[in-house]
């Protein structure tokens, strides 16, 4: 069963009045944590992923992640023991271009293979 979407209408509030600080305090917001079950049932990450949404037939490489954004995938997936992946879709979410924080290969990925991907974490 699909999950519920409950951010659909995520308040912004905060991110406006953050931005009138100075130029040095960074906020930085985080994507995606997949996680599992351990065998007590208790929620553990197994990976962080960072999403890039880019418009159809682009090429993620016009689309490079945030400086911010490259620091905070590299330290919660160092700090944790976990993947990280940055993730560029189209709007669709029919083509996925995955890449491990770790490493500059990407790897094109169709629905199917990128459901299979996940679920394999």
């Amino acid at each position: 069963m699909p999950q519920e979407d409950l951010t659909s209408n995520r308040p912004k509030n905060y991110s406006i009045w953050h931005r009138q600080l100075p130029f040095w305090c960074y906020q930085t917001d985080g994507d995606f944590f997949e996680q599992r079950k351990d065998k007590e049932g208790h929620l553990k990450a197994v990976a962080y992923i960072e999403t890039i949404q880019i418009p159809e037939h682009s090429n993620p490489l016009d689309y490079p992640a945030w400086r911010s954004k490259k620091a905070l995938a590299e330290q919660i997936s160092g700090s944790m023991g976990i993947s990280g992946y940055y993730v560029w879709h189209y709007p669709n979410c029919n083509i996925f271009f995955v890449q491990n924080v770790e490493k500059n290969n990407t790897i094109k990925m169709y629905e199917n293979d990128y459901i299979e991907f996940i679920k394999r974490m």
